[in-house]
């Protein structure tokens, strides 16, 4: 996960992509349990969501780099969404 944060902080959706599609297959197995199941469904729409918004994921650390300025705003809102969203006892 800390190498899928990386990723996706300097704007690599494409190895982020892979990077989730190798943490489902380590979820894959023939008899899963509910947390399991729950976190490979959570992976399967992230990567959903980075498919659909990989043109609109900066690179934040070049950003850094070039010395401009750095919003969280947007992902605060999506991580307040997504925190707040009962997830029934995962």
């Amino acid at each position: 996960m800390e190498r899928l944060k990386w990723l996706l902080w300097h704007g690599n959706t494409f190895r982020a992509e892979r990077v989730l599609s190798w943490l489902e297959d380590d979820l894959d197995s023939e008899d899963p349990g509910e947390a399991q199941r729950k976190l490979a469904k959570y992976l399967v729409e992230f990567a959903g969501y980075i498919r659909a918004n990989a043109t609109w994921i900066p690179n934040y650390g070049e950003r850094r780099r070039c010395g401009e300025a750095i919003s969280s705003a947007f992902v605060e809102s999506t991580v307040n969404q997504v925190v707040s969203k009962p997830m029934g006892g995962l």
